[in-house]
């Protein structure tokens, strides 16, 4: 998905995870791809559930239900958003598996509203807010919150192993 004709920084990609509604920056994503067979990293945390090939790069892919706690979804489809990470001012592709990806939304920073702490299964740190449009909540995620540094350095590992065993 090209970033190009985005002027503003207040164009955000809506997906969805189960039932709820996610947001992540139009600026963090760098393509929204098809489910595809994935590669088993053995000894990886559970939320990690692969890598692939990415434009000659090894992405490992974070399935989003079990990094949020939520039930596993059993159905094979879904949609991959490889976003940039920015960890200690390094730059990290990863993917997020979610289930559907369903528009491209706007909205002001200032319209996002401080997140509830009640009913949710993961750290609400993930979360920068909730902006209600057209009566739907969506919860805007900080992405580069979603990993900690060592959850990172284990997907930059995984990257590399993988490379070093594929030369």
């Amino acid at each position: 998905m090209s970033k190009s004709g985005l002027e503003d920084k207040n164009h955000f990609i809506n997906f969805r995870l189960g039932n709820e509604n996610f947001a992540i920056s139009v600026f963090k994503v760098i393509e929204i791809i098809n489910n595809r067979p994935l590669t088993k990293v053995p000894n990886s945390s559970t939320f990690i559930k692969g890598v692939i090939n990415f434009r000659g790069e090894i992405v490992p892919i974070i399935d989003m239900h079990r990094r949020f706690n939520m039930n596993e979804k059993n159905d094979p489809e879904g949609m991959i958003i490889i976003v940039d990470i920015d960890s200690n001012n390094n730059s990290l592709h990863m993917g997020l598996l979610v289930d559907e990806v369903e528009d491209i939304i706007k909205f002001e920073y200032k319209d996002i509203r401080k997140s509830p702490e009640m009913g949710i299964n993961y750290d609400i740190n993930f979360v920068d807010g909730v902006v209600d449009i057209k009566s739907q909540f969506i919860m805007v995620l900080n992405v580069d919150k979603v990993l900690n540094k060592a959850e990172i350095a284990e997907g930059i590992t995984i990257a590399e192993a993988d490379l070093k065993n594929n030369v």
